[in-house]
């Protein structure tokens, strides 16, 4: 059998996986987390280790790997991976078949598992109970990494498989422009700012794996999805899902109190430090700046010298991202409960950010991304 171009080892990549979130592997088998499918995938693995691997094997023990730790501090590398290097032109259809098979089924898997940056739609409507999140982004990459590699292909299968992964993009991209569009109706200003962070993510991400395979300007998916959240109208002049996704992407990009969604939400290197961070799920980071309920989890799921250590790398971090407020919300949230906790020394004007009560600072960016959802539309 051919042995295809691979990136990491196995064993390795599960043992990264495993060093960043070990509670995916330590909970219970018959725990909701463990029949979480990347879960069942690299618990498989690792009860059952083997170098020996098809590249369908290896491909699904990749997207597992991503899709279980990209919410974390310390994210596997292997989205270059799964996005084309695992595509080679010369992949036998049969095992191109059954990779977009196994795309098209993660749309389906529930990222609230190992996540906690998604955002419900607008409460008392017909989308309350849907959400979107950053690891839809993930879904779009390895989505339009498929479709775009099983062009090559003049089998009528691949066709068929194209146009199925297509819809289901499609599908997607409705789907995010409907949750997005219910709390924009609801005038929920919180749900949009946080709503806009996971957008620009999904449909940034989605833009780079179109420009990673160089997709033809004639394809139908560039024209219907490309920089969904950088222009409002399509090339005649229409407006594309009404403008939401738009909207959406200016929103994350605002000034609002001196900071942005867009600053808020970076790579959090300052919290890769406290290793305690890594301990169980509900200290996963969640959307920036509305961190003080992840402080207050912080305190009362660590001991006082672990939520410290929090702490001192929120503030170390803090200090090198100048106009940013998200880490001083997480650090009034943790002295909330252990007021010792309070890094020293600590600048004047830092120390007023942090002793703002929470409902004042969200009355203020809810009150603002209202206002500013009335104004962007005019930029259009």
């Amino acid at each position: 059998m051919t042995q295809f171009s691979r990136g990491i080892a196995p064993d390795l990549l599960v043992s990264q996986v495993r060093s960043t979130m070990p509670y995916l592997f330590d909970t219970a088998p018959d725990s909701e987390l463990a029949k979480f499918p990347p879960a069942q995938i690299l618990r498989a693995y690792l009860d059952a280790p083997t170098l020996d691997l098809s590249h369908l094997d290896y491909f699904r023990l990749c997207v597992a790997a991503h899709y279980s730790s990209c919410g974390t501090p310390v994210p596997t590398d292997v989205d270059n991976q799964i996005r084309s290097k695992l595509w080679p032109k010369n992949l036998p259809l049969e095992t191109a078949l059954e990779m977009a098979n196994f795309v098209l089924s993660a749309r389906a898997w529930d990222y609230r598992f190992v996540s906690t940056r998604f955002t419900y739609g607008a409460r008392g409507s017909d989308r309350e109970k849907d959400s979107i999140d950053g690891h839809l982004g993930e879904w779009f990459t390895i989505a339009a990494g498929a479709y775009c590699a099983l062009k090559p292909y003049s089998a009528k299968d691949a066709h068929t498989k194209r146009m199925e992964l297509f819809d289901a993009i499609r599908d997607e991209v409705n789907h995010h422009s409907e949750v997005f569009g219910s709390l924009w109706r609801a005038e929920d200003g919180l749900g949009a700012l946080t709503a806009s962070a996971a957008i620009a993510h999904n449909f940034g991400d989605l833009d780079r794996v179109m420009d990673m395979w160089d997709i033809d300007a004639s394809d139908p998916l560039r024209i219907e999805y490309y920089k969904l959240g950088l222009l409002p109208f399509d090339s005649n002049r229409k407006l594309r899902y009404q403008g939401r996704l738009w909207v959406a992407g200016e929103l994350y990009k605002e000034k609002i109190d001196g900071t942005s969604m867009a600053a808020e939400n970076h790579r959090h290197f300052a919290l890769r430090k406290p290793r305690c961070l890594r301990s169980r799920a509900e200290l996963l980071v969640p959307v920036g700046p509305f961190f003080d309920d992840f402080g207050s989890r912080v305190a009362r799921l660590l001991p006082e010298s672990e939520a410290y250590e929090v702490a001192t790398a929120l503030m170390q971090g803090w200090l090198g991202l100048p106009g940013t407020v998200g880490y001083g919300r997480a650090i009034n949230g943790i002295t909330s409960v252990y007021p010792a906790a309070m890094p020293e020394p600590i600048a004047k004007n830092y120390r007023n950010l942090i002793a703002i009560p929470r409902d004042r600072f969200e009355a203020k960016f809810r009150e603002h991304a209202v206002r500013l959802l009335d104004e962007i539309p005019s930029r259009a």
